[in-house]
């Protein structure tokens, strides 16, 4: 046997708890929209220092796409190409839970998400800014939905292992 199906086998994984799993990363991630992210730019109508929601954030990496100097910024600071990733990151993210319960090789995407939780981490302060609630939600809730994922592909093969079992036993 080898060492993939000993692990499939040691534990049997229940068919709710992949979906338990990417759910609450899913919502983590939903939730991480409304609430304060960042302070990197100041909005109008807002006092200074106010905390931008992390839909304000994203709507702000949105609009990067539309300035004619991105391009000569990205020269000058090359780690703000990552900036511009936010957008497909959370586009992902958004379809995500279709993807990990329907797809049975589910775990090669938690490789996807697990880099898409550290990438944050690659940005400078000054891209950044200070970082506040909203932005630990949304980062963690990528780890959940990849740790969701590989859930969902295990319990997946041992849905497919009894059911060889069942289909073998009433065949003989």
């Amino acid at each position: 046997m080898r060492r993939s199906e000993r692990i499939i086998h040691a534990v049997r994984i229940p068919r709710y708890l992949p979906v338990g799993v990417v759910t609450t990363a899913w919502l983590m991630f939903m939730v991480s929209f409304f609430l304060p992210a960042t302070d990197i730019v100041e909005m109008d109508n807002t006092p200074p220092g106010t905390a931008l929601t992390g839909w304000q954030a994203f709507t702000t990496s949105l609009a990067v796409f539309g300035q004619p100097l991105t391009f000569l910024l990205i020269l000058k600071m090359p780690r703000m190409l990552l900036l511009l990733a936010f957008p497909f990151i959370n586009l992902m993210m958004l379809l995500a839970p279709v993807a990990a319960l329907a797809w049975e090789e589910a775990w090669i995407l938690s490789g996807w998400f697990m880099l898409c939780g550290f990438v944050p981490w690659l940005l400078p302060k000054a891209i950044a800014g200070n970082l506040f609630a909203g932005f630990y939600f949304w980062d963690v809730s990528f780890f959940v939905m990849s740790a969701g994922c590989v859930l969902a592909s295990i319990a997946c093969k041992q849905a497919y292992e009894t059911e060889i079992q069942r289909l073998r036993k009433s065949a003989a």
